[in-house]
């Protein structure tokens, strides 16, 4: 089973996915995250390599020169990647993956970018696996800003047209950015979770567990008949 934990920036989902990721952890298998692309040949590492520099190693400094066309499409080929190269994602694979997020704030990013057509940008990622269970992390904009200590241009909205002092422009960015992943929620039928601040955030893990729990238990068991065995990443 693919599980995601989805939510704006500074949601919790990174703690959440790690938390989920101890309770269901199994030593046979690795811990890889969406930014390994697991190849073992090292032309495709190499490759590799130049792609995630061009997505995530630019200055924000420099802003978004090439537009927002330009950068989803680099995001859309990495998860295709994905999709290719990494055995925990595909369809039967007989584990748990756990990640902390996946392409769906790059899509919300990208149509707050840019008024672009968004059936077109959702069908960039059609060769990219949908997760079995994925997770809402509903965290007000205003909650999110106290949870660290400071966030980078991109997450201040500062690429999209968002000034002024940073508190503000976080809130205002955020929330439109929550907006449209409440909408994915509802489209695509995800777990929506209302963490309480002030409550530890295993309790958000333990209700995820539960539910993958409650989901694995309708699923079948592996083809020699046992069960299957969890992998976890974040």
């Amino acid at each position: 089973m693919f599980i995601v934990i989805e939510g704006i920036d500074g949601s919790g989902k990174t703690t959440a996915a790690r938390l989920v990721a101890e309770r269901l952890n199994s030593a046979e298998f690795p811990f890889l995250g969406k930014s390994e692309i697991a190849a073992d040949d090292e032309e495709t590492l190499a490759r590799a390599g130049r792609l995630r520099d061009l997505i995530w190693a630019s200055p924000e400094s420099a802003g978004d020169t090439f537009g927002a066309t330009h950068w989803i499409l680099l995001i859309a080929s990495w998860y295709a990647g994905l999709a290719r190269l990494r055995q925990d994602l595909t369809s039967g694979h007989g584990g748990v993956t756990v990640m902390d997020g996946w392409y769906y704030r790059n899509i919300a990013k990208t149509l707050i970018r840019e008024p672009l057509d968004p059936l077109w940008v959702e069908s960039l990622f059609a060769p990219v696996p949908e997760p079995d269970l994925t997770v809402l992390l509903d965290t007000p904009p205003e909650i999110a800003w106290q949870r660290r200590e400071g966030f980078k241009d991109t997450e201040l909205g500062r690429w999209d047209g968002f000034h002024g002092p940073p508190a503000e422009s976080f809130h205002a960015y955020q929330s439109v950015v929550r907006e449209h992943l409440r909408r994915m929620a509802r489209e695509r039928g995800w777990l929506v979770l209302s963490p309480d601040p002030t409550r530890p955030p295993e309790e958000t893990a333990d209700a995820v567990v539960s539910e993958f729990r409650a989901r694995s238990a309708r699923l079948p068991t592996a083809s020699d008949g046992s069960a299957l065995q969890p992998v976890t990443t974040s």
